[in-house]
């Protein structure tokens, strides 16, 4: 049986919790977990951060039209917009590296050239 060093303190739990991204100009609150939002004609945008992974995850999807091809997902931090092309599907999830920033996530679903309107935007605290 090992013994503990004499003075050693065993390393602090680690608190980590979750935030929940909210649309700062409304939207409509489909429910799930995280919330999801959209508007009519786009698909739904809910996104989470968990401060244990220093991510945040991105739900979407919901538009379930003939001949969607992709999901644009477009998002911001510190360093401006970006644009992110995401494959088709009715339930999609995307994560990403979140280091101690302000974030904020749209998204669209296209076939080919032709897209929806953008859902909500959704800000999420990182910090």
């Amino acid at each position: 049986m090992a013994v503990p060093a004499v003075g050693a303190e065993a390393a602090p739990a680690r608190d980590c919790y979750s935030r929940d991204g909210f649309p700062p100009k409304g939207g409509n609150n489909i429910g799930d977990t995280p919330p999801r939002y959209k508007f009519s004609n786009s698909p739904y945008l809910g996104a989470r951060y968990d401060s244990c992974e220093n991510a945040i995850a991105v739900y979407f999807g919901g538009y379930s039209r003939t001949g969607t091809t992709h999901y644009t997902v477009r998002w911001s931090d510190a360093g401006g917009w970006h644009d992110q092309r995401m494959h088709n599907g009715a339930r999609r999830q995307w994560t990403i590296e979140a280091p101690g920033n302000d974030y904020n996530f749209l998204v669209q679903a296209c076939n080919g050239n032709a897209c929806t309107r953008w859902s909500p935007q959704i800000y999420v605290n990182a910090r």
